[in-house]
């Protein structure tokens, strides 16, 4: 199934639930940053690949809890005006050229076949543009760039009305939302090529047929916490 598709299947999966158990933007936030925080201690204690697979998978299903709290397909279509199919929006080169500090994004039209891809596909572009420099720079360094997202993300989420420019409408606030997200996918996706994991099957694996605990294709788990995960096969 294509971007769109699969965040539709989380929204059906886990919307009540997080309606319920994250009923503002700022909890969905935190939960999506505690994920990376289990990753980055699964990373750390060098925890075997399916606990990485799963660490992995938990936060796009994070991600996708944050865009549902704005039920729109905006995450998709920024993804692809971001990350087009023939250059890195930052230098416009491929494959990704951009020097330390690189320069502002120039946001392409929405390209109507990308809108269709799988999470398989955009794994394999973000390969194609930003695997070689990714690699270059290590995993500890991509790692610091998703938490610099959802750093990006909480501000965003607090600032106040009065921040915003006079002319900014609601819609310009929805997709600088979107672009955050678009970025936290996108250096998700950077960490799953350099460990190797098939990212679009990890997510499958565990969330493709219900929930991973209830078993549901609607969850109906009333138990909910931010506790950290300690997994199986670290000791």
């Amino acid at each position: 199934m294509n971007l769109q598709k699969l965040m539709e299947h989380f929204f059906k999966l886990y919307g009540k639930r997080n309606r319920i158990f994250l009923q503002n933007l700022l909890q969905r936030i935190v939960f999506l940053n505690l994920a990376i925080a289990d990753l980055q201690e699964a990373i750390r204690k060098q925890a075997d690949p399916a606990d990485l697979k799963i660490a992995l998978a938990r936060i796009v299903s994070r991600i996708f809890c944050v865009a549902d709290y704005f039920a729109s397909d905006q995450l998709a279509v920024v993804m692809s005006q971001k990350y087009p199919n023939s250059h890195c929006s930052y230098c416009q080169k491929l494959p990704c050229k951009c020097p330390e500090k690189r320069p502002s994004s120039i946001l392409t039209n929405p390209n109507p076949t990308q809108l269709n891809w799988t999470l398989k596909q955009w794994c394999r572009h973000f390969k194609k543009i930003y695997g070689a420099k990714n690699k270059s720079k290590g995993l500890e360094n991509i790692l610091n760039r998703l938490f610099k997202e959802i750093s990006e993300l909480l501000i965003l989420a607090m600032k106040t009305p009065s921040t915003f420019s006079a002319h900014t409408t609601i819609d310009d606030i929805e997709i600088e939302f979107s672009k955050e997200l678009a970025d936290t996918l996108a250096w998700t996706i950077a960490i799953a090529n350099l460990l190797t994991v098939d990212l679009e099957q990890a997510v499958l694996e565990r969330y493709g047929n219900g929930c991973w605990k209830c078993h549901n294709t609607t969850c109906t788990c009333t138990e909910f916490n931010y506790d950290q995960v300690f997994w199986p096969s670290v000791k």
